[in-house]
């Protein structure tokens, strides 16, 4: 018998990797690995990569040499593919879902499939899958089960047993035991490094332990949380679907810098181009920000390094992309140093409130209004349509030496008219 309710995960493989290759078939088999922002450290591989040695999150430079020994395809971060084919493959996810989905984030997106026999569960988890791949190319698993934890936890098997080709629906409490007992403790959703050495401290491996502990074991080590985490291990569960995520209680916007920066009205250019994706985002979640904050950073290693920060509150709020840019860089003016060697810097908008029910403040003259909703409205119309960066502020137009190095990036196939890949007949 199915369970009650049933919630689908389904999970791109090895995401920025597949993306490289979907142009590419001519590496598509072989290892691939991708870089961090300014081309750091290694954040992406596939299982090829894995298998010549390559690892995670180490630094690009300590594995070149094995790298080319290897064989390894290396792209910088595209974020203008990744995020395309991310768009499109939630769009076949939507069109195929009996209900609406959660995009949980770029590369996975749950779906409730609760009211499906299990005939139907299993049909549609393989449809889902084959579609993804026959319209975009990018492999995915599909795992099913009556909570999300569980469900996470099922991919797992997507990725380690082959002979279930991608799909996994764990119906039945045996079904998820047997799994549970066989998936380090580290592999739980939610569970980090340092609750992992907690856990481990205890006795505590594998999810199957972690199911097994006591509600009062759980609280006193990471509270309701965890108590939550051990609920939804043994099929009760406690997370819902969220198909209209809450608004953000803070934006952030920072970026390391692809060069030192000495010059300041390099770095107002830096600040003013935050600031505005800053408020892109505020006004996609229709909200105001009544607080914002800068701060500037040289690198660590400087022998006198500098890590500066300013806030002040914005009386009547504001979501407008001039006013931040002008608020943020009044704010650097006070805070920059001649001769300083600048690597980073980001912008930070609090205390947002939303849009509906907002109380315009009379005494102050740069509240919300006077037309701002009009021209922030058709800047986002053009930069939606032509691409972002299509309508800036004038005060951006500079340099852009903050702009980050990506010296392996590959072409924008999606989302730019110049890099289409073209078919050569005959």
């Amino acid at each position: 018998m199915v369970p009650a309710k049933m919630i689908a995960l389904c999970d791109q493989r090895s995401f920025y990797a597949s993306c490289e290759a979907v142009f590419r078939p001519d590496i598509r088999d072989k290892p691939i690995a991708v870089l961090s922002n300014n081309d750091g450290v290694v954040v992406a591989l596939n299982e090829y990569a894995k298998a010549a040695g390559v690892k995670k999150f180490e630094p690009y430079f300590k594995q070149r040499e094995l790298m080319e020994r290897q064989g390894v395809q290396v792209f910088s971060s595209n974020y203008e593919l990744i995020g395309e084919q991310s768009r499109r493959i939630m769009e076949t996810l939507r069109a195929l879902a009996p209900a609406e989905i959660e995009v949980y984030s770029i590369d996975e997106a749950f779906i409730d499939m609760t009211g499906l026999s299990s005939d139907g569960i299993k049909s549609l988890s393989r449809q889902l899958r084959d579609a993804v791949w026959q319209h975009q190319r990018i492999p995915m698993g599909v795992s099913v089960a009556p909570t999300k934890t569980l469900a996470k936890l099922g991919q797992y098997a997507t990725k380690k047993i082959p002979t279930i080709n991608g799909v996994c629906v764990l119906e039945r409490p045996h079904q998820w035991q047997w799994l549970a007992e066989r998936v380090a403790v580290e592999e739980v959703w939610g569970v980090g490094r340092r609750l992992t050495s907690k856990l481990n401290a205890i006795g505590v491996r594998s999810a199957a332990d972690l199911s097994r502990l006591s509600e009062r074991e759980a609280k006193a080590m990471q509270g309701v949380t965890l108590v939550r985490t051990v609920q939804e291990l043994n099929g009760v569960g406690c997370l819902d679907i969220e198909t209209a995520p809450p608004p953000k209680q803070q934006i952030i916007c920072s970026r390391s810098f692809g060069q030192k920066i000495t010059n300041l009205d390099d770095l107002k250019e830096a600040v003013s181009f935050f600031s505005c994706r800053a408020a892109e985002k505020l006004r996609g979640q229709e909200s105001y920000a009544y607080r914002l904050s800068i701060w500037v950073q040289t690198s660590r290693f400087d022998s006198e390094p500098i890590n500066a920060e300013s806030a002040i509150e914005i009386p009547g709020g504001s979501d407008d992309s001039r006013r931040l840019s002008q608020v943020a860089i009044d704010l650097l003016q006070g805070m920059y140093y001649p001769g300083a060697r600048y690597a980073k810097a980001g912008v930070t908008l609090n205390d947002l409130r939303p849009h509906l029910g907002y109380q315009l403040d009379w005494l102050e003259a740069d509240s919300v209004g006077g037309g701002s909703e009009v021209v922030m409205g058709v800047m986002d119309r053009v930069n939606k349509r032509f691409g972002r960066g299509a309508l800036t502020l004038g005060r951006q137009v500079g340099r852009h030496n903050y702009a980050m190095q990506r010296a392996l990036k590959s072409p924008s196939y999606l989302t730019r008219f110049t890099d289409l890949p073209l078919i050569r007949m005959g």
